[in-house]
C-alpha cells in the first residue's frame, strides 16, 4: 500500500526530477539570479509586448481590402496575433531552453540546490526511503528525517514547511521530499491519520495523532543547533510562539476525471500547515484562517537562521508511554559528510517491510480522507 501510495502523482503534476530541472518552479536562493541571460530577457519582453498588444487591440476586427471583402491573408495574420495575445506560442517560435547559456544556468541552479540538500550525511540508524538521499525513517526510534532549507524568515505564513518548488513564498522551510512520501513514512511508523478540516455544514477542526516537529542545523562554525519548529512560528495576536502540536490530518486523495490519475493533494504544497486546509498533511487542531488579510501566524524572524540555511526536520509521532517523544534530537542525527564521500544514496526496503503490517489500515485511512 505504501509503495502504491508513493507512486501517485502530485496535484501540481510535477515529479521531483521535474523540480530539479525547471528553474521557474524553484524559489530564489541567496546569491542566485534566475534570469541572467540577455537573450531570455528579450524573449520575456517580446511576450509582454504581444500580450499588451493583444489586450488593447480588438481581436474580432478583420482587415478588409479596398472592395470591402475580407482579406484572407490579413485574417490569417490576425488569427496568429490572437494566439500570441493569449500567450500561445507560434509553432516556429524558438525554445528558450535550447539556449546553451540558459542550460548552463539550469545546471548551476541544480548544483546549488543539490549542495544544500547534501549538506549533512545520513542520520545513523535510519533508512533512506526515497531515490535521492533526502528522506529517512528510523523504525526503532520512530522518527522521520527530512532535509530542506530555510526559504523565508519574514512575513505571513500558511505553511511551516512545503515541498521544494511549491509554496516557498509562504513557508519557513522548503523540504526536499514530497508530502505523500512523508505521509507514507508516518504510516509505516504506525501513526494514525485523522480527518482534514471541514466547513460544511459547520467548522470542524483537523484531527489526527499529534506529531512533534524539530528543526536541526549547524551554524557557520559547524555548531549543532536544535529548535522546536513551533518556536519559528509567531502568533500575530499574542506575539508568542505556536503552542499546540500539529496533528496528522492526512490530506486527501482525488482522481482526475479526465485521465483517471489519482493525486495526493498535499503534494501541491500543504505539507506542514499553520493555516487550515482540507489538503493539509499536518495541520493545527484549531481554527486558523488562510485568507491573506487574516493570517494568524508569521515567521518568527529572530528565531530563524539565515535564508538558504540547510536544515533537517525531525518528525516525531506522539505515542503513549514513549518517554522520548518530547525529547529534542541530539547532535548524532546531523553528521557532516566526509570530505571524500557524499551522503549514501542506497535504496532500502525497510520502510516497505515496516508498512506491511499496517497495509489494511493505510488503505482505510486514504479512502476515508477522500
Amino acid at each position: 500500500m505504501i509503495e502504491k501510495f508513493m507512486s501517485m502523482k502530485s496535484v501540481s503534476g510535477l515529479r521531483q526530477s521535474d523540480l530539479r530541472s525547471n528553474p521557474w518552479t524553484w524559489p530564489p536562493v541567496a546569491g542566485v539570479e534566475v534570469i541572467r541571460s540577455g537573450r531570455l530577457s528579450l524573449t520575456v519582453l517580446a511576450v509582454m509586448l504581444f500580450t499588451l498588444i493583444g489586450s488593447t487591440c480588438p481581436t474580432n476586427v478583420r482587415a478588409q481590402d479596398d472592395s470591402g471583402q475580407n482579406n484572407a491573408g490579413t485574417e490569417q495574420a490576425s488569427d496568429a496575433e490572437d494566439q500570441r495575445s493569449l500567450g500561445v506560442a507560434a509553432p516556429d517560435d524558438p525554445d528558450p531552453y535550447d539556449d546553451a547559456a540558459i542550460q548552463a544556468e539550469l545546471e548551476e541552479w541544480d548544483r546549488q540546490m543539490r549542495a544544500m540538500a547534501d549538506k549533512y550525511a545520513a542520520p545513523p540508524g535510519a533508512k533512506q526511503i526515497t531515490k535521492l538521499p533526502d528522506l529517512w525513517i528510523d523504525t526503532k526510534a520512530k522518527r522521520i528525517y527530512i532535509d530542506g532549507y530555510v526559504t523565508m524568515r519574514k512575513g505571513g505564513l500558511e505553511m511551516f514547511a512545503c515541498p521544494v518548488g511549491t509554496k516557498e513564498h509562504e513557508s519557513v522551510v522548503a523540504a526536499f521530499a514530497k508530502s505523500k512520501e512523508v505521509h507514507a513514512g508516518l504510516l509505516a511508523l504506525g501513526t494514525k491519520s485523522g480527518t482534514p478540516v471541514s466547513y460544511d455544514p459547520e467548522f470542524k477542526p483537523p484531527t489526527g495523532q499529534p506529531v512533534a516537529v524539530w528543526v536541526t542545523w549547524r551554524d557557520e562554525a559547524g555548531k549543532f543547533k536544535v529548535a522546536d519548529a513551533r518556536s519559528w512560528v509567531q502568533n500575530n495576536e499574542t506575539k508568542k510562539s505556536l503552542a499546540e502540536q500539529w496533528v496528522f490530518a492526512g490530506s486527501q486523495l482525488w482522481t482526475d476525471p479526465v485521465d483517471k490519475v489519482t493525486h495526493y493533494s498535499a503534494d501541491s504544497g500543504d505539507m506542514i500547515c499553520v493555516s487550515n486546509f482540507s489538503s493539509a498533511m499536518l495541520d493545527v487542531p484549531f481554527s486558523s484562517s488562510a485568507q491573506a488579510g487574516n493570517l494568524l501566524f508569521l515567521a518568527f524572524t529572530e528565531h530563524i537562521p539565515e535564508q538558504a540555511t540547510s536544515v533537517r526536520l525531525v518528525l516525531v509521532p506522539q505515542f503513549e508511554n514513549d518517554p522520548t517523544a518530547t525529547t529534542p534530537p541530539d547532535e548524532s542525527i546531523l553528521p557532516l559528510p566526509s570530505k571524500d564521500k557524499k551522503k549514501p544514496a542506497e535504496k532500502t526496503d525497510d520502510a516497505k517491510a515496516a508498512s506491511k503490517s499496517s497495509e489494511s489500515e493505510s488503505s482505510q485511512n486514504a479512502t476515508g480522507n477522500r
